[in-house]
């Protein structure tokens, strides 16, 4: 076996897993927050004096001035050789999903229908009557759900209410 990585399996490590996914969400060191800037223990000195730097890929310790890029961090955190981290990092590395709209502040704002969304995923049906026992007892089944989240999102405004009066 091979110790060896290309450079652009080594460039890819490096700059394309955000730095702060590795030190959260992979390893999961405890951060914090320093007047705004994202903050974790140093797996060096385990100093909180850090800082991330999303826009270089890179952690910062003030305390020891040590800079770390995912791998380096993985070396650190893990007490592993420069070919292991690689190797976990490249086993534990997932390709992000596409980011999402955040959901809508808006207090008032109206949950989806079921109906409405099983509408862009079933296949159009031309006849509006519906003669298949299954559809119809999925359609019924639809229905109640529906109702149960109407009466949830109504239960929710009014815990709401409760919770935090006007």
């Amino acid at each position: 076996m091979t110790r060896r990585f290309s450079a652009q399996d080594l460039a890819s490590l490096r700059n394309n897993i955000p730095i702060n996914r590795v030190i959260e969400t992979m390893l999961s060191v405890a951060t914090g927050n320093n007047y705004g800037a994202p903050t974790f223990d140093c797996p060096a000195c385990h100093s909180v004096n850090t800082s991330i730097n999303a826009k270089h890929n890179l952690a910062r310790c003030f305390d020891c001035r040590q800079n770390f890029n995912p791998i380096e961090f993985v070396m650190h955190q893990r007490h592993t050789s420069f070919f292991d981290s690689v190797k976990w990092l490249k086993q534990h590395h997932r390709k992000p999903l596409p980011e999402k709209a955040p959901p809508s502040q808006n207090p008032s704002a109206q949950p989806v229908k079921f109906c409405d969304v099983l509408s862009e995923i079933l296949p159009y049906a031309p006849s509006k009557t519906i003669t298949d026992p299954a559809v119809e007892t999925l359609t019924k089944r639809v229905r109640d759900l529906e109702h149960s989240v109407e009466r949830l999102d109504l239960l929710i405004k009014e815990i709401r209410l409760i919770v935090y009066p006007r």
